[in-house]
């Protein structure tokens, strides 16, 4: 009421005073008017005055002209003129008479109008207060009855046991709970117990209503406590805020936030919270996800500059000692390292990264201009930080860095701004502080022997060679060292951080002859009594004079003048000047001037040069700071609000500059609380009022009689003093009738001091050295005799004496300077400029304690500071409105049980349902309090302590409910335990009873056992005995027998092998020699037949060029007849092997091998019968070719008949070909049969074996003639380089498998019937298909099988070639193309693969970068080599190239083929990609290291392909490496976004839903929400790498690593997320993430890669701290036990932010202290954060694996000419040697063998 009535009256008050401006107006107006008449009748006057000065001009002409007329004409005339000259004179006046009438009248008419409208406006105005009065008297008594209600549900709030705060003198608040309360005659009396205190508080209610009293503050719900942003407590005063401060600082947290400012409390200690992965962990993460930090503050302001595109500011303030130089100094490093990602796009010169330049914590590389923001730290440090009593490193000047950023967000440039440096720190330090930190540095560097020069050139060592320390100075005598600070070490941190801002070791050494000459210069001695004597230098030894002289020696300045004009002053008249002597005390003054003119511009051009390398060049423009850069943040680091026992102009303009910030962040704050009112569309609700410093800061630089200006006057005058300061000041505002009277103060005593009442705190200060400070000038001699120095750093530090832009704003005149006081006003405007025209970031850093005590809390300094600070007045102004607010799901959610359950809201009206929702939850609690709450559009606002009433409202409902559930279930308990007794007792009785009755039947059946026993055991005794006489007996003469039978036995045996061996040799022999004669003959004639059957063919394809498709034809049919004809010699071998089989059969099995032999014999002589078919067929061809020339000659002769001889020859081709095909059947009929035959005799053979096995189970069998040892060693000799032969049978075998006991394993397959098996695989093309075999037909009889051709292919190339039309031009063209590439011998293959540069162009192309990769598909199979074919091709070039010695073509080939590979893998954009060739390239480098493994060459011969090979194999293990980091990073990149709300946020146990959200959270929002990302989604993204993996035959070791990878992701970035992000802290989240990780583990062991899990221990160790109990000390050791993986740091992280759930105790008191008792001694070291998984240092370590044998399969849609060429001469060179092996493989029989095994199985032999 009484407010309301407060605004009416003041609303009146302008109401009066607008009325009072428009009386005013109107009689300016008029004033006016009257001004405007007059001037107009002046003006007349003038005009006929100036008319009566022209007439008589004029008359006077006239005169002149008439001069010679008669002087009677001439009187006539002068008659007539002077009679019109009074007529005109006369109606002159009239008319001013008459304007003068006129005027009169308008005065009155105005005067009247304006008496009439003052009347009129008193009695509006008495109107209008009547009405306000009667309004006010209204208002005040609604708001009575209104605040009455208020009081009585506030007092409801205080019950038994309710804890509130009382104020105390030395803890500022304490804590005390109600323990009596009573309300009679509108009385209220409490009674609270505190801690060994009673405390009492009465009131009436009338003094409650009109807040004469008021309650005791509530404290907050044990859940709120050590919340971590204190607009989140329920009751938001004073004490809470004080109480939730202590608590976090108790639990280690300095960080809070308070809406929009983060409160950073000092913890005079090391804390393990700026780390470079804590530092990365807030990179990129939405203000208020994690942990209160002020990182956070500087990620929000970098976002806000992208997204919003507007420049930011952060306002670091706090007093002195409270952290404001370290949380800056941070600040500056967040944003040189956090987003360094983004600096490899930036083009300017200056962005380039150093050489040596890497973020501070071991992070990624930064760029220049980076590293030099991080240097300025340092050097400002040095220059212009001090210790004082309350810091050891305070900032004596205020500094703006502009961190200039780039269009691409890089930063590109930086600025710094300086203000009001402490000069007089200089030469005057208070007892225990010290001067600037660099002299304290430059004496230890020189004591440390870092300054070689110190003593001779520096003067900082005496004679005996000794340094000088800092009590050897007046300058740094009051205190010396800081304890745990190296000086020297400093020193080098200060001249490394010099160089890196541009200034190189002799401009250093120069600034140390500065620093030295100032320290000398304060050592100047000055004696003198009187002016009349003068002051003058005194002689002492360390003094006087000779600190005089080395002080001119280092500033190479005149000494003679700078002694004189530093003892005597000169006085400027208008005719002369004067020089007179000084006092000793003005000497003094003049000395201590000229030191800290000297370093105040030393400090100036520092920061010069610092800003001219921050901006990368040395423009005016560019020193001053005006470049505009596409966005910048700012980051204001200025000193604190001071208050001292002495004050003096520094302590004014400090506390100046934070009047006008603390004006900026009230305007800031109560603007972001109306437009939160504006956006949720509150109705009825009043503008907050907040308490305004203006009158404040106008008493400061109000004009023109502000104190600013007070002092600039005064300083201006020649007299002026600071007493007259003071006087004027006391006399102009310490009357109780001025404005300013209520900011401003007298003394009590003495008339030197004044007091200002800032916002903070009533300062008095002291006006003595105001005017000298303001005026901060140095004689003009002195200044010339100091830029007239050798010295160019000297030159340079004071020639620059232009006005800087603050100045040259402020003069006027060339000859006037500007003070300092005015200097720093207008930089100060400037400053205030640029923050309002950004967007600012509030921190607030409070000093806890006085003694810098590590931890410890000073309650009644930190609450002062809180109020200095603006803290408590954004509370304030937050209390005065709806403090609290929640959003509405979360609302719901929480206190939905207030009104039941409620059905599900439709979809469409979800926003309308969920206010309409809760309306009615708050008018069912507060019925009578509708004035406290509203509902907006997102959120629910509560006035101050409505929270917690609502809450108080659902515990009493939930404890209800509780009460009731427990009521129940005890019932139902109890009545169940009635039930089991009752069941119990029957039972017990039930088994008793059983049990008596079984004893006495147990009883009597044992009296009948024992009968039954012992006549059963006399029986079989008896018999026993019988049995066992008859049975020795039968062993007797059964051993007798079987003596006699086995002699007999081995008798016969012997005789019998005997004659098996003789005839079974004198057999082999013989058979051996007829086989081999045969087959030279039959080799012999395939040979010459096969050679003229060539010459023919080449000689027929000369005669008939122009009839090429017949030529083709008898090409084709040729090359089938030498097909046939090699298969019949295959058969024929194959024949003998069976002979030779056959022919070690037992003497038993000699009928069946007889007849098997004639079987062979019956086969042989029909494939003859087919040879001579096949001729015969042969000589068709022949004739036919003969009758095509006759009639191409025919056809040349008689051209008429050209077109009819073309018909006719179209016929026969057509006929031909018809006929071939006919032929082609037949043949392919025969070849079936002949192969079915074959198949016949094996299958014969397979039953004689299976006769022959049984045999031998029943007798010996013989010894075979030719045995291999079983370890003897298979493979092929060394090859020589002479030994062509030997060496091209070796390369064709090791081309077809890859080793020399390919086409050996191949015939013995053959030999012992054994089929090569395909694997199942698809057929290679549908020529692979043979319809034409029968089931069960070997397919190990072809060769080509395995290489990748077969006779199927050739024949349906040879139909294509038939055709008669002549658009088949194409499939001619290919033919040709595959003939071009026929190589038949030794020399063709090294030619194409030493010359032929398209054979690389194909590998490149077709196998590489033109391959399509295959894609998953349900409809088709792959096997490995499907898909590994490019590995094998390119192996099988390099492996050929290798055993030619071409060392240039191997790299060639692999450099190229690696390049191709990089490229096409180089983006990442599928996984596919990446699988296939990451499958590939291991493949391939599996065979290379295989052929290097088997094949090492014994000669020097090969270094060169050896070096070659080795080479190739490092690069292609490097691009594995590649291949497989590059897709692990692109996984990780993707992956990483389901980590969070997959595996953290996913809440897939149900029942056990967690609360999450956060201040920021409902302020966005955004909280809480179900996450749409849910375990599911990470199992996918398993599943989706797991199959790719599986399909693409990627290595099992290498899918194992990937795994491990990604899991290892997961426990990073999850442990990380949940120790930073309090929402996460929780037992519920904890069951929630611990069903996740279970899901995760069953896969991983489903999936056989268990042992990856390991890298989930640490985040299982945590998710199960937060399940356990943390209440005891007990509960410590089971906490520090189970969780052995984490370190004690991390876990007193985790229990300072763990956010306890209702029916949870807070973890303070000794829970807390023992655990940080226990994280101390290794908190130094310790990190809290994991280290990230950094892909750059790890290295691939795997095995190739062995391959057995080469695939050489070429997809039939590749057109590869050469490389099929390759195969193809490889296949048929391997036909022909493999007649000429041995045959003493007859007795290897090969394991099942298989022509490609995937993952290293190796072959396997048998004896």
């Amino acid at each position: 009421m009484a407010k309301v009535a407060k605004m009416n009256v003041k609303k009146t008050a302008k109401e009066d005073q607008a009325e009072a401006a428009r009386m005013a107006a109107v009689v300016r107006k008029a004033e006016a008017a009257r001004m405007a008449e007059a001037l107009r009748v002046a003006k007349i006057t003038k005009r006929v005055q100036a008319t009566r000065i022209a007439d008589s001009a004029n008359m006077a002409k006239v005169v002149k002209m008439n001069v010679k007329k008669s002087a009677k004409e001439a009187q006539a005339e002068a008659a007539r003129e002077a009679e019109a000259a009074k007529k005109a004179e006369a109606a002159r006046m009239a008319e001013a008479l008459r304007v003068a009438k006129v005027t009169k009248r308008v005065d009155a008419a105005n005067e009247a109008k304006a008496a009439r409208e003052a009347k009129a406006a008193r009695e509006a105005k008495a109107a209008r207060m009547a009405e306000a009065a009667r309004k006010a008297e209204a208002d005040r008594m609604a708001n009575l009855q209104n605040s009455e209600s208020a009081i009585v549900t506030e007092l409801e709030a205080y019950a038994k046991g309710t804890r509130a705060y009382f104020p105390d003198d030395e803890l500022a608040w304490v804590q005390a709970v109600l323990k009596e309360k009573s309300v009679a005659s509108n009385i209220v009396r409490m009674v609270f117990d505190g801690d060994g205190a009673e405390y009492r508080f009465e009131a009436t209610m009338e003094e409650l209503v009109r807040r004469a009293k008021t309650l005791p503050p509530l404290c907050n719900p044990p859940v709120l406590e050590g919340i971590d942003d204190l607009t989140n407590l329920s009751h938001l005063n004073e004490p809470a805020v004080l109480h939730n401060l202590q608590v976090r600082y108790g639990m280690h947290n300095i960080y809070t936030y308070s809406g929009i400012v983060l409160v950073a409390l000092n913890p005079f200690a090391h804390v393990p919270l700026y780390s470079q992965d804590t530092l990365e962990a807030y990179a990129g993460r939405m203000r208020g996800e994690l942990e209160p930090h002020l990182f956070a503050i500087s990620e929000d302001a970098f976002q806000g500059m992208v997204r919003d595109k507007r420049n930011q500011t952060i306002i670091v303030s706090g007093e002195s000692g409270a952290g404001k130089t370290m949380s800056a100094k941070h600040i500056m490093r967040y944003f040189a390292s956090a987003h360094e990602g983004n600096n490899n796009g930036s083009s300017s010169s200056s962005n380039e990264p150093s050489a040596e330049a890497s973020s501070p914590a071991g992070g990624g590389v930064i760029s220049r201009v980076e590293e030099m923001i991080l240097a300025t730290n340092p050097v400002l440090e040095s220059f212009g930080n001090a210790k004082t009593t309350r810091n050891d490193n305070s900032s004596r000047f205020g500094k703006f860095l502009e961190i200039r950023f780039s269009e691409r967000h890089t930063i590109e440039a930086a600025f710094i701004r300086t203000y009001l440096l402490e000069r007089s720190r200089l030469v005057y330090q208070p007892a225990t502080e010290r001067n600037y930190h660099v002299f304290y540095q430059l004496l230890q560097a020189a004591a440390a022997g870092d300054l070689a020069d110190a003593g001779e050139r520096l003067g900082l060592a005496r004679d005996d060679g000794t340094a000088l320390t800092w009590r050897d100075f007046a300058f740094t005598a009051q205190s010396g060292e800081i304890p745990g600070v190296d000086d020297a070490v400093e020193f080098r941190t200060t001249c490394e951080a010099l160089s890196t801002i541009g200034v190189g070791r002799a401009q250093q050494a120069q600034i140390h002859g500065v620093l030295a000459a100032l320290l000398h210069v304060g050592n100047i001695s000055i004696s003198g009594a009187s002016e009349r004597v003068g002051a003058a230098i005194g002689g002492d030894d360390v003094g006087g004079e000779a600190a005089c002289q080395r002080a001119v020696e280092l500033l190479q300045i005149d000494g003679a003048l700078f002694r004189k004009w530093l003892t005597k002053r000169q006085i400027v008249t208008r005719s002369e000047k004067i020089v007179s002597n000084m006092t000793r005390a003005q000497a003094l003054v003049v000395r201590d001037s000229v030191a800290k003119f000297v370093y105040a511009h030393l400090f100036d051009w520092i920061v010069r040069t610092i800003n001219s390398s921050l901006l990368g060049n040395s423009s005016s423009s560019a020193a001053e700071g005006d470049e505009v850069a596409a966005s910048f943040i700012g980051v204001l680091d200025i000193y604190g609000f001071e208050h001292f026992e002495h004050n003096s102009f520094e302590q004014f303009c400090i506390n100046y500059a934070n009047e006008k910030l603390q004006q900026n962040f009230n305007r800031h704050v109560f603007k972001l609380e109306q437009e939160e009112y504006h956006r949720e569309q509150l109705k009825d609700w009043t503008f907050v009022d907040f308490q305004d410093n203006q009158p404040c800061i106008d008493l400061i630089e109000g004009k023109p009689l502000g104190i600013l200006s007070l002092l600039d006057e005064e300083s201006r005058l020649q007299q002026g003093s600071d007493t007259t300061f003071a006087e004027k000041l006391i006399k102009q505002f310490g009357s109780p009738s001025t404005p300013a009277a209520g900011f401003f103060g007298k003394p009590r005593f003495g008339s030197d001091r004044f007091t200002v009442r800032h916002y903070a705190h009533s300062v008095e200060y002291a006006a003595e050295g105001f005017i000298d400070k303001n005026k901060d000038t140095v004689p003009d001699e002195i200044q010339n005799v100091l830029k007239a120095s050798g010295d160019s750093l000297v030159r340079a530090i004071l020639g620059s004496d232009e006005p800087t832009p603050a100045e040259s704003r402020l003069s006027v005149r060339a000859a006037r300077k500007p003070t300092l006081g005015a200097v720093f006003k207008h930089s100060l405007a400037s400053l205030m400029e640029t923050i309002e025209a950004t967007e600012s970031h509030y921190i607030r850093c409070i000093k806890p304690n006085d003694a810098k005590a590590a931890w410890a809390f000073d309650a009644p300094m930190v609450l002062a500071q809180l109020r200095a600070c603006g803290v408590l007045e954004t509370i304030r102004i937050s209390c005065a409105g709806y403090p609290s607010r929640v959003a509405l799901p979360e609302f719901i959610r929480r206190y939905g049980v207030l009104v039941g359950p409620q059905p599900p809201p439709p979809p469409q009206e979800e926003d309308a349902w969920c206010r309409a929702l809760a309306t009615r939850i708050l008018d069912a609690a507060f019925a009578a309090e509708k004035g406290r709450f509203q509902v907006g559009l997102t959120k629910v606002f509560f006035r101050a302590g409505m929270l917690a009433l609502i809450e108080k409202l659902r515990v009493e409902r939930l404890n209800a409910a509780a009460t009731a559930i427990q009521r129940l279930v005890r019932a139902h308990q109890q009545r169940r335990r009635y039930v089991r007794m009752q069941r119990a007792a029957l039972r017990i009785q039930r088994s008793f009873r059983g049990a008596l009755a079984r004893r006495r039947f147990a009883a009597a059946r044992r009296d009948r056992a024992a009968r039954a026993i012992q006549a059963l055991a006399r029986g079989a005794l008896a018999r026993s005995r019988a049995r066992d006489r008859r049975a020795a007996v039968v062993r007797i003469q059964t051993a007798v027998r079987a003596y006699l039978a086995r002699a007999w036995f081995r008798a016969a045996r012997r005789e019998r092998a005997a004659l098996c061996i003789q005839r079974l040799a004198r057999g082999v022999l013989a058979r051996r020699a007829a086989r081999r004669e045969v087959h030279l003959v039959t080799r012999m004639q395939a040979r010459v037949r096969g050679s003229r059957a060539r010459r023919e063919l080449r000689r027929l394809r000369e005669e008939a060029r122009s009839a090429a498709h017949f030529k083709d034809v008898t090409y084709k049919l040729e090359g089938k007849l030498m097909v046939l004809t090699r298969q019949l010699d295959e058969s024929q071998a194959r024949a003998a092997q069976l002979s030779d089989r056959l022919r070690r059969a037992l003497e038993d099995a000699q009928a069946l091998r007889d007849g098997q032999e004639a079987t062979v014999d019956r086969a042989t002589a029909e494939l003859a019968q087919k040879v001579a078919v096949l001729e015969r067929a042969k000589a068709d061809a022949d004739a036919q070719c003969a009758v095509l020339v006759e009639q191409r000659d025919a056809a040349l002769i008689d051209l008429e008949k050209a077109h009819a001889e073309s018909a006719r020859q179209r016929d026969d081709d057509a006929d031909a070909r018809a006929r071939l095909e006919a032929k082609l059947a037949e043949l392919e009929q025969e070849l079936a049969t002949s192969r079915a035959q074959l198949a016949d005799v094996r299958a014969q053979h397979q039953t004689q074996q299976t006769l022959q096995q049984q045999q031998q189970l029943q007798q010996p069998a013989p010894q075979q003639l030719h045995h291999v040892p079983s370890g003897a060693d298979l493979t092929a000799s060394s090859i020589k380089r002479s030994d062509t032969a030997s060496r091209w049978r070796a390369a064709a075998g090791f081309s077809a498998t890859g080793y020399d006991l390919a086409d050996q394993q191949l015939g013995q397959a053959a030999a012992n019937h054994q089929p090569i098996a395909n694997n199942g695989r698809r057929p290679h093309s549908v020529d692979h298909a043979l319809p034409e075999l029968p089931a069960g037909a070997p397919v190990a009889a072809n060769k080509r099988a395995t290489l990748g051709t077969d006779d199927s292919r050739s024949l349906a190339r040879m139909l294509g070639s038939l055709s008669p039309t002549a658009g088949n031009g194409a499939m001619i063209a290919e033919a040709e193309e595959e003939a071009v590439f026929e190589l038949r011998s030794e020399d063709e293959v090294r030619e194409m693969l030493e010359r032929e540069e398209n054979l690389i162009t194909e590998v490149l192309n077709e196998l590489i970068g033109d391959l399509q990769v295959p894609l998953p598909n349900l409809d088709a199979e792959y096997q490995p080599p499907d898909l590994l074919f490019p590995a094998h091709l390119i192996g099988l070039c390099v492996i050929k190239m290798f055993q030619y010695n071409l060392a240039r073509r191997i790299d060639r080939l692999l450099m190229s083929a690696i390049a191709r590979v990089q490229k096409k893998t180089a983006a990442f954009e599928s996984d596919y990609t990446s699988a296939f060739w990451l499958s590939n390239v291991f493949e391939l480098l599996s065979i290379i290291k295989t052929s290097m493994t088997e094949h090492q060459s014994s000669t020097h011969e090969y270094a060169d392909s050896e070096r070659a090979m080795n080479d190739g194999m490092q690069y292609l293990e490097t691009l594995l490496s590649d291949i497989y980091f590059g897709w692990i990073k692109d996984l990780q990149k993707r992956f990483v976004k389901l980590i969070i709300p997959g595996v953290v946020e996913s809440e897939a146990l149900p029942g056990f839903t967690a609360s999450d959200s956060g201040f920021f959270n409902r302020l966005m929002g955004t909280g809480p929400r179900e996450s749409t990302v849910k375990i599911e989604n990470v199992l996918s993204f398993f599943n989706h790498i797991w199959r790719t993996m599986e399909f693409y035959y990627v290595d099992r070791a290498i899918m194992r690593q990937i795994m491990s990878e990604l899991l290892c992701n997961i426990g990073v970035t999850a442990f990380n997320n949940i120790i930073m992000r309090r929402n996460f802290c929780s037992w519920k989240r904890g069951m929630q993430i611990q069903y996740n990780l279970t899901r995760i583990e069953e896969w991983c062991k489903t999936h056989a890669v268990a042992d990856a899990t390991r890298n989930l221990d640490r985040l299982l160790q945590l998710v199960k701290l937060l399940q356990l109990q943390k209440a005891t000390d007990q509960d410590i050791d089971i906490m520090f036990e189970v969780c052995d993986l984490l370190n004690p740091a991390q876990v007193k992280k985790l229990l300072s932010i763990y956010a306890v759930s209702d029916y949870e105790n807070p973890i303070v008191g000794p829970v807390m202290n023992e655990v940080t008792r226990r994280a101390m001694p290794s908190e130094k070291t310790d990190k809290i954060l994991l280290d990230t998984n950094d892909l750059n240092d790890q290295v691939l370590y795997l095995t190739a694996r062995k391959v057995p044998a080469i695939e050489t399969y070429i997809p039939p849609e590749f057109r590869m000419p050469r490389i099929r060429a390759l195969v193809d001469s490889q296949t048929d060179m391997a036909y022909d040697d493999d007649d000429d092996e041995d045959e003493d493989v007859d007795n290897i029989v090969p394991a099942d063998y298989n022509d490609y095994s995937p993952y290293g199985q190796q072959l396997q032999h048998q004896i």
